[in-house]
């Protein structure tokens, strides 16, 4: 009854998930490592299998940013996109993590983010400092992500576009030219003004805040103005897609905005960030007419578990087992009502059920 009640509570939790054709984005905002609720929202974008391999095809998916810091789990998630990304690339799609402000934090040496325990299992101040340099795999990773990303009629990035970003980012050539110059300065300390811009983290909540990484687009940004931006400098570009500030818990329903020329997705999901069980939730495009859709779930995914033989960051999740007997009761039990059903209908054909006029509550055979 246990694993029958597992099973079924794992079938209702998708909220919304409608299947489309063809090629598609899935975006998905902060994370502040939570390896179980990244793990949720993979699953409902149908990008993992239960071993966490990719099963997206030719899917995109992007994440806005803001990976590291705040939960323990930061390094193993960063750990599973680097696989994915290989998966996907392999399979005609494509893992694009985008930089965030806490990306930059760690790169330049500041950890006071950084969870006790995470910091403890990549050897402390010194570990992580290596980990994160340009010796490392996953250093380099990092550091040569992307700060913008455009992709047809979309901008995706982790804060935002301010007027005063515009007045240095003018345009799409500009934006190739701001991810040079800040993937010159993580790599070779190399600073150009764009790149130096950047690695800027005097943050403050004013509109007059240039780094599009640190934009607070739903505090700050007005409709307007972004229209204006978007139209007399990125023409042809619909929607900016943007983390960073995370929803209320009332309003997760207000994620487009401005007429849908900003969409914001930051919806808390990691329960270690407030402490609320975060909202499972990717946005999904359709590449092909750029009609956008929420993917939701409840909180109600099982916990996953690190592989420690595995050192690429692959995971396992240690219910399969209750799910595929879960899976076999259901069927079992359907069979069962199957085939009382159809015993019943040929015991009432023998003795003329159907002829008598018998009222049960609101339904009456006739």
């Amino acid at each position: 009854m246990l694993h029958t009640r597992v099973f079924l509570t794992l079938l209702l939790c998708v909220t919304e998930y409608v299947c489309v054709e063809g090629r598609q984005i899935v975006v998905v905002g902060d994370l502040h490592g939570d390896l179980n609720q990244t793990l949720s929202v993979l699953k409902i974008a149908g990008l993992v299998d239960g071993h966490q391999h990719w099963i997206g095809g030719d899917t995109y998916f992007v994440q806005l940013g803001d990976i590291l810091d705040v939960g323990p789990d930061d390094i193993s998630i960063v750990n599973l996109l680097m696989r994915l990304e290989k998966e996907a690339r392999a399979a005609g799609g494509n893992v694009i993590e985008l930089l965030g402000n806490h990306e930059i934090r760690n790169l330049l040496g500041d950890y006071t983010a950084v969870d006790p325990g995470s910091l403890a299992r990549t050897g402390g101040v010194s570990g992580r400092r290596y980990l994160l340099s340009n010796r490392t795999s996953l250093g380099m990773y990092l550091r040569t992500r992307l700060a913008i990303y455009h992709h047809n009629e979309f901008l995706f990035m982790h804060g935002g576009l301010s007027t005063a970003t515009a007045s240095i980012i003018t345009g799409i050539d500009k934006i190739h030219e701001f991810n040079d110059g800040v993937r010159e300065a993580l790599v070779n300390g190399t600073l150009t003004p764009l790149g130096s811009t950047g690695l800027n983290l005097a943050e403050n909540n004013g509109q007059e805040v240039v780094n599009p990484i640190l934009v607070r687009s739903i505090l700050n940004v007005r409709c307007k103005d972004l229209r204006n931006v978007l139209d007399n400098k990125f023409p042809g570009i619909k929607s900016v897609v943007v983390g960073h500030v995370p929803h209320n818990y009332q309003d997760f329903k207000d994620w487009r905005l401005c007429q849908g020329r900003l969409i914001a997705i930051d919806f808390g999901l990691s329960r270690w960030k407030k402490g609320d069980p975060g909202h499972v939730a990717a946005l999904q495009i359709d590449d092909a007419t750029g009609h956008v859709q929420l993917l939701e779930a409840t909180m109600c995914f099982p916990e996953y578990q690190i592989d420690q033989h595995d050192g690429t960051g692959a995971l396992i999740n240690k219910w399969i087992p209750l799910i595929a007997h879960g899976f076999l009761v259901f069927i079992a039990l359907a069979l069962v009502l199957f085939l009382v059903s159809w015993a019943c209908s040929r015991l009432c054909g023998r003795r003329g059920c159907g002829s008598r006029n018998q009222q049960y509550g609101t339904f009456v055979t006739a």
